[in-house]
């Protein structure tokens, strides 16, 4: 082959691998979207080890990520899906906020909601973000 027809052809290859690439990361986003709607700014901006708290039924959790899931392990309970944990029985969004800790929480099993709240209140928590 000539030296001009494997340039050519590289070329052509890594165009369709770029063009794939963007096709597929699209998917991607769109089937967080399609999942969360309006919360995927949540999985976007949350990370594993997170503390996400519902205002509205005073529940929290420990926030666990994987590549398009986001699950909420709270103290004895087995993980519940983000979308599942947001919205109430009768299909109302609560009030949402998660926060990082600076320090980790060792004791997650002990900790109740009044803890939580002081060590906000201490800024031992630094706020993500909020609905």
């Amino acid at each position: 082959m000539k030296h001009r027809t494997k340039i050519i052809l590289l070329t052509i290859l890594i165009g369709l691998v770029a063009i794939v690439g963007f096709i597929g990361f699209g998917f991607y986003t769109m089937e967080i979207e399609d999942h969360y709607g309006d919360m995927q700014n949540l999985y976007y901006e949350s990370k594993n080890g997170d503390l996400i708290i519902n205002k509205s039924s005073s529940r929290f959790g420990i926030v666990e990520k994987d590549w398009k899931r986001i699950y909420i392990k709270e103290n004895g309970k087995s993980e519940t899906d983000l979308y599942n944990w947001i919205y109430d029985k009768n299909g109302e969004e609560t009030r949402i906020e998660i926060y990082r800790p600076i320090n980790s929480i060792s004791e997650f099993e002990t900790i109740n909601y009044s803890d939580i709240t002081k060590m906000i209140e201490d800024s031992e928590m630094k706020l993500v973000i909020q609905n």
